[in-house]
């Protein structure tokens, strides 16, 4: 019982950006098994409202929907501030929002390059900035990113995105460390490929989910279930002396050699 209780979040607020399907949907879903009322951010209001139905169905928790740009520093400043009034305090945030642009450096232009830097990189940035003066206040946070295997190794059809995820676990690791005397812990998951909504239409060309699945050594997408573990641990009190790590969750992919 006493480790089932380590990984409790029960009576915690639990914020997830991008939480409307894929990644997103399964961190907030087992935040919300584990106990947290859970708030989902996102730009599309009524399939955030459809997921966070279906999340509440299946949990029985407590899951609610709010629309927010987390490109927008003014919008998630109103934002963070109305959950606050609202619940009393926020003490996990997953920053899980994040888009990609297919182009090298002979295609891509500086709008995509612009949009990929704002959704993947500078929301994980303004949305810790807003939530960490109410987790100082409460003397508790946590906060995950999700970063990717692309921010370790290149992705030949984008300099953009990985170049970005690089930037979120760099950040994982210096708001670690400004934020260690206050308890408030800061990690990053790095997925391989999982089959979603962001990447299902690269997947459905075979020869292209062939050389992913190749990739890895255990020669197969990952699935979305197998993801829930590691944002258990960093969210829950259990993991309080882990912080500034990047945990690899890619079928082995970045061992991969001859």
């Amino acid at each position: 019982m006493i480790y089932i209780n380590l990984f409790s979040n029960q009576g915690k607020v639990a914020v997830v950006t991008g939480g409307g399907s894929g990644i997103g949907r399964v961190m907030a879903e087992t935040l919300a098994e584990s106990g947290s009322d859970v708030v989902l951010l996102g730009r599309t209001g009524k399939k955030l409202e459809k997921t966070a139905q279906e999340i509440k169905d299946l949990t029985g928790g407590s899951v609610n929907s709010m629309v927010c740009d987390v490109t927008d520093n003014e919008a998630i400043k109103i934002i963070t501030e109305q959950i606050y009034k609202e619940y009393g305090h926020i003490d996990i945030l997953v920053n899980n929002a994040g888009t990609t642009s297919k182009g090298t450096v002979d295609t891509l232009n500086e709008d995509d390059w612009n949009r990929v830097m704002d959704t993947n990189l500078k929301s994980v940035f303004f949305m810790s900035q807003a939530v960490v003066p109410y987790m100082k206040k409460q003397e508790y946070g946590r906060i995950i990113n999700t970063a990717s295997v692309a921010g370790d190794v290149s992705l030949y059809f984008s300099s953009v995105y990985g170049t970005s995820k690089a930037g979120v676990i760099h950040l994982t690791k210096q708001l670690a460390g400004e934020l260690a005397g206050s308890n408030i812990t800061v990690n990053a998951i790095s997925p391989w490929f999982f089959k979603t909504d962001f990447n299902r239409d690269k997947l459905e060309n075979d020869e292209f989910r062939s050389m992913i699945e190749n990739r890895a050594p255990m020669k197969r997408l990952g699935q979305l279930e197998e993801l829930k573990t590691s944002v258990l641990y960093f969210a829950a009190r259990g993991s309080s002396y882990t912080t500034g790590q990047n945990i690899f969750v890619d079928g082995g992919m970045t061992t991969f050699g001859l």
